[in-house]
């Protein structure tokens, strides 16, 4: 036996010993894909079927790439060096370089981040004066360029709905590519595309690349979208040697491009496609996979497979658990009480991961956490505490009420009350004559100390006064509402609004602030000592060092929304916010397969407890309003978790198919052919 396939199961042996034609290796959660491309790669090389440097692996990250080939070279030796792998963009900027004169670019070409493509576009826009142009989303005006070139559209089909998005891409979209060619660079998305230009424009430099690539791989293939698609078929066009590695189940990137239907039709695309189905899962227990496995079944339109569970280190099954509590207040509170409760069975911060569809409740989760001292890593998006507007108001609090140099510095002149930098200067100079903090200079100026006096600078001490009285004279009622009020005549918020000029980023930005004015009058009014409150929220709240450090090895509960969770494990997992319009998302989630199936991702992390946990109420625009629980609860077998719903009754034979089929009603959705028990 190959020493590749030692300690391979039977289908992993299938998937590593395909030597040629198109092979698709439907990859389970957990079930050892990396393994798999692995394994089957090193085979190739030391069998001499192919050598290294005819083999092409494309990734979606530099650190799969390299992994790939660390492993592949420990056992062949530094010839494993040779294999090609990398990202698709990585690729196509390798083929740039050399074809450059076929791509029409100058040799030295240069790349866009998408920074610099949304200063074009404005440019653009600007340019041919579009009425209301800073209405416009550039993020979303982008997104729709990058499908239109994907796909080859240039123009708004009669048959589509009015929309000026559209209307304005049909315009910008040529003059965009326009001034690309003019400036000699390319942006992300060209990356790919031009490459494409040049296979198709050049059949001699196809033939070229692929004879080179004998040998293609793809791993996360259910993430490729059209223009990706268009490249492989290119370079494998001839010889068909084509194995893909994904999962259909966890293909949750429509969004942004991905199209889970090229995975879907691989077998009906490729003739004579192997196809092999990788179901051992080697990380959950068996409760967290029966869960998993009967909501992905919701889903039409998928592989058929279901996961079984094959780790021999979980002696200890636990079944998934849902809780429900009575807002998002007492549901934050009490996901800390659930950590606290798991560290005590022994697990560590860093086996806990809480995971969510909006990054709206990770921000009032935060403010808990800190409260409570427990160290946490955000990955991805922007930490509730990193927020400009946040610092803001937290500085306009400790400037009152603990102030220090840097708080002040922050809030002296914000929002602009005409305290510049010849001012600040002014201030710090003084203080260093003086012998005197900056912080005391502020509080202590007088007129006499300056020729011209610095009316802004009584100006400031007043609204800080003025703060300071208004927050401790509402102690006992609303002190949250009286920071708003506070903000709102000091001119802050009118100030964000005119800041961002877009009203959603605007609106983003202010409801921050509610959240953080919600948080404080919840730790206030809670406090033994009102005014003894205050100092420790912005204490518990200024905390920084331990809890913003990105550090690996750093024991840190792990916060993260559920896209950004794929790919990873973690003992313990809670997913927060199990209700409707959140999950699935009420804005974002029109495509409710690929919501389900972001929820099955987040359930397939977990390898020995799952915690679910909904409210009955949510904040929204300032007051708690009723909600239902997610539809993909309704969807679970009523003895696949253990309900600790408070004040619930056990849900009888038949109930959970009529409430499922009067919320799918409600949502003018119908039922077809669903297995709802």
């Amino acid at each position: 036996m190959s020493e590749w396939l030692e300690g391979l199961n039977p289908e992993q042996v299938n998937a590593v010993k395909h030597d040629y034609g198109p092979q698709l290796i439907l990859a389970g959660a957990g079930s050892g894909k990396t393994t798999v491309l692995v394994a089957r790669t090193g085979r190739l090389i030391s069998e001499q079927i192919v050598k290294p440097n005819n083999i092409l692996v494309l990734t979606f990250t530099n650190k799969a790439a390299k992994e790939l080939k660390q492993r592949v070279s420990a056992k062949v030796g530094r010839i494993g060096n040779k294999i090609v792998s990398g990202t698709f963009h990585s690729f196509g900027l390798g083929l740039l370089k050399k074809h450059y004169k076929q791509a029409k670019l100058p040799k030295k070409f240069g790349i866009i981040d998408t920074s610099d493509a949304k200063s074009i576009l404005r440019s653009i826009i600007q340019d041919i004066r579009v009425t209301g142009k800073d209405s416009f989303d550039l993020d979303k005006l982008l997104s729709i360029i990058s499908h239109w070139r994907g796909v080859g559209k240039t123009y708004v089909r009669d048959d589509e709905p009015d929309d000026p998005y559209l209307d304005l891409v049909q315009m910008v979209l040529p003059k965009y590519v326009e001034r690309l060619e003019l400036l000699g660079v390319v942006d992300f998305d060209g990356l790919l595309l031009k490459p494409i230009e040049v296979l198709k424009d050049h059949p001699d430099i196809k033939e070229t690349y692929q004879n080179l690539y004998q040998q293609v791989m793809v791993d996360e293939f259910q993430d490729t979208n059209n223009i990706q698609m268009q490249l492989i078929d290119l370079l494998t066009s001839e010889h068909k040697n084509i194995t893909v590695v994904g999962d259909d189940d966890q293909s949750i990137y429509g969004w942004r491009g991905a199209n889970v239907s090229n995975i879907l039709n691989f077998p009906h695309k490729y003739e004579n496609c192997q196809v092999v189905r990788l179901i051992r899962n080697y990380r959950s227990t068996p409760e967290i996979l029966e869960l998993a496995n009967h909501l992905i079944a919701h889903n039409k339109d998928r592989h058929d497979k279901v996961l079984k569970a094959e780790s021999q280190d979980l002696q200890t099954h636990f079944k998934p658990e849902l809780f429900t509590y009575e807002d998002g207040d007492n549901e934050a509170f009490e996901v800390v009480n659930q950590i606290e409760h798991f560290q005590k069975q022994g697990f560590t911060f860093k086996d806990i991961a809480i995971l969510y569809r909006s990054n709206s409740l990770g921000d009032l989760l935060e403010s808990y956490l800190r409260h409570s001292q427990i160290p946490y890593k955000l990955t991805g998006g922007v930490g509730f505490f990193d927020k400009s507007e946040v610092k803001d108001v937290l500085a306009f609090l400790q400037a009152t009420f603990m102030p220090n140099e840097v708080s002040v510095r922050r809030v002296i002149n914000l929002p602009p009350r005409g305290i510049g930098p010849k001012k600040i200067e002014f201030i710090q100079t003084y203080a260093e004559e003086h012998k005197m903090t900056f912080v005391d200079t502020v509080k202590k100026y007088q007129r006499h100390q300056s020729e011209k006096p610095y009316e802004e600078l009584f100006t400031y001490k007043q609204i800080i006064e003025d703060l300071r009285v208004a927050i401790l004279e509402s102690l006992s009622d609303d002190p949250g509402r009286e920071l708003l009020t506070h903000l709102k005549n000091i001119g802050y918020q009118d100030w964000v609004y005119k800041n961002y000029k877009n009203p959603q980023t605007a609106q983003k930005k202010w409801r921050s602030i509610e959240t953080f004015a919600h948080v404080f009058n919840k730790f206030v009014s809670k406090a033994e000592g009102k005014s003894k409150g205050i100092f420790d929220f912005i204490q518990s709240m200024s905390l920084r060092e331990e809890m913003t450090e990105d550090d690996d090895g750093k024991d840190q509960v792990q916060l993260m929304t559920l896209h950004a969770c794929k790919g990873l494990e973690f003992p313990v997992v809670l997913i927060i916010g199990c209700e409707e319009d959140i999950i699935p998302h009420k804005i974002l989630g029109t495509d409710i397969a690929e919501e389900r199936r972001l929820f099955y991702v987040g359930l397939t992390r977990a390898k020995q407890h799952l915690v679910l946990t909904k409210s009955k109420a949510r904040k929204k625009f300032g007051k708690n309003q009723k909600v239902a629980p997610s539809r993909f609860l309704l969807e679970l077998p009523k003895d696949s978790f253990h309900d600790y719903s408070e004040g619930s009754r056990p849900l009888e034979e038949g109930d959970r198919e009529v409430l499922l089929a009067d919320l799918y009603k409600k949502l003018d959705m119908k039922i077809q052919d669903q297995d709802l028990s």
